[in-house]
């Protein structure tokens, strides 16, 4: 059963006290925590309790500092600890620390306290997942097909985005779980919070960023023989092994032009944000196309943020498909797609104006001038101007296809094929600007794997890899808040004198 859960006014109070105290035996180190003070100080959990109360049961022995464990976890990567071994005993021996996380008992958690409740946030059989590791698995090697720069790996199944289209649209895509706690972790603790400060960007026109990045298993491969080809001097078997993380496939890395071992990390960003901000952390398999978990991704970000109104979709060229477009219309969200860099554009459409398109895939006139874009009409019309009308300019002889003072006006259907003709055009400055802010994924991944390092865990098991990137996102906000708020340590001094 879980233990009595403390109110948070109830921890910043008890923390205010206990850092007065440090303060005056090693001031020099409670300055040098300045900024793990306040982010814990900040970190309300309180609306964690109606996610996590189900997994425990009504009786039996109290689950004791659960609380503490979390904030533990999250100090844990914010001091670049890449072992919860060893940070489950450094918190037992260091004072400051111990007081820090608010642990409501005498002694701190033993280490087996932090993996009970890293498995409870999993939700999974873990007796299944033992069963997996001690069962013997076929030995797949490292493909040996290299792919060209910046392409990605097929999907695994032809037509899959198509299908999974279709049953989101239908509402059928159940998008829920094992890392459905760990998901709404995210989303209640933190991110409901920085929207209400104002630090996503526009709630009510919100613009969201998609991408996939490689995140490295700690296991090996290779696995562990239990045949006995090597006694018959047979070094180079195919036969079935003992493997430490069953879960890890091998994936396609574009950016370094290589095979990698473990899991694709998913990462849905507010492209808007200031701060670069995450809204949900996603594992999938490696060798799982970043078209298909898009679908999923959609799902879930409607699914925890209800009250956002999604309307930008950013991506690169992976998310460039008709499903993806279709789906989207379904969810009146705006593309901001790359065109794939494979895809050779033939733009064509039936319009008795239109002769061809530039290479900005403007249309052009009678004149072999491009027309101006005039701005997306609703509910699916592209409006074009003669451009010079549209820039005062008087038209040449050659060019003056109307005798109108405001010039020849075009409209193209977005219908006709939506992947080409995007409400936004991609030549027009309006979808530059926006797509810029794409990169903000890119950072925000960036910060996830250098600054909170959490490839330096060597984890094992797709479980203990979502955990981390989860509470790397979760301290990425709360360095947000900090930053924001501009709150020192020195203040909590001032409230324990007052």
């Amino acid at each position: 059963m879980l233990r009595k859960w403390v109110p948070h006014v109830e921890y910043q109070q008890k923390l205010v006290q206990k850092m007065s105290y440090h303060h005056v035996i090693q001031g020099s180190r409670v300055a040098a925590l300045d900024k793990s003070i306040i982010k814990l100080y900040l970190l309300d959990l309180d609306p964690l309790l109606p996610v996590v109360k189900p997994l425990y049961p009504g009786l039996g022995r109290p689950a004791l500092n659960q609380q503490g464990i979390i904030r533990s976890l999250v100090l844990m990567l914010d001091q670049q600890e890449h072992s919860i071994t060893k940070w489950a005993l450094k918190i037992g021996s260091d004072p400051l620390l111990f007081d820090l996380c608010g642990f409501d008992t005498d002694y701190a958690p033993a280490l087996a306290s932090y993996y009970d409740l890293l498995v409870r946030l999993w939700i999974a059989d873990y007796s299944s997942q033992l069963r997996k590791k001690a069962r013997l698995k076929r030995f797949i090697s490292r493909p040996k097909k290299k792919l060209k720069a910046n392409q990605k790996l097929p999907p695994k199944r032809p037509g899959v985005v198509k299908r999974l289209v279709n049953r989101a649209i239908k509402g059928k895509i159940n998008s829920s779980g094992p890392q459905d706690v760990l998901q709404k972790l995210l989303a209640r603790v933190v991110v409901d919070t920085s929207a209400k400060m104002g630090i996503l960007g526009n709630l009510e026109h919100f613009s969201v960023a998609f991408d996939g990045s490689t995140f490295l298993s700690g296991a090996s491969a290779y696995g562990v023989k239990k045949c006995k080809c090597r006694s018959k001097r047979i070094y180079n078997c195919d036969c079935p092994r003992l493997f430490s993380d069953p879960d890890a496939r091998w994936g396609w890395d574009s950016y370094r032009e290589r095979y990698f071992y473990g899991d694709t990390l998913f990462n849905v960003t507010a492209s808007d944000s200031p701060y670069d901000l995450p809204i949900l952390i996603k594992l999938v398999q490696a060798n799982r196309h970043d078209s298909a978990t898009t679908v999923y991704a959609l799902t879930d970000i409607f699914r925890l943020f209800p009250d956002l109104r999604f309307k930008s979709f950013l991506a690169d060229g992976a998310m460039d498909n008709y499903p993806t477009y279709e789906l989207l219309k379904h969810l009146k969200m705006v593309p901001f797609i790359a065109l794939d860099a494979r895809t050779k554009a033939k733009l064509s459409y039936p319009h008795p104006d239109v002769v061809s398109f530039d290479e900005q895939k403007r249309p052009v006139c009678k004149g072999e001038k491009p027309f101006a874009y005039w701005g997306f009409c609703q509910p699916h019309r592209l409006k074009y101007r003669c451009w010079y009308k549209a820039k005062g300019l008087e038209p040449p002889e050659k060019c003056r296809c109307s005798d109108s003072n405001y010039g020849k006006t075009i409209y193209l259907k977005t219908e006709h094929d939506p992947r080409m003709f995007t409400p936004i055009p991609r030549h027009s400055q309006a979808f530059k600007d926006k797509f810029k802010t794409r990169t903000s994924v890119e950072r925000t991944n960036k910060r996830i794997f250098e600054d909170y390092a959490i490839e330096d865990y060597g984890a094992r098991s797709t479980m203990i890899r979502t955990a981390l990137a989860t509470f790397a996102a979760v301290n990425m906000h709360l360095d947000a808040w900090v930053k924001h708020s501009c709150f020192k340590s020195s203040e909590l001094l001032k409230i324990s004198a007052a």
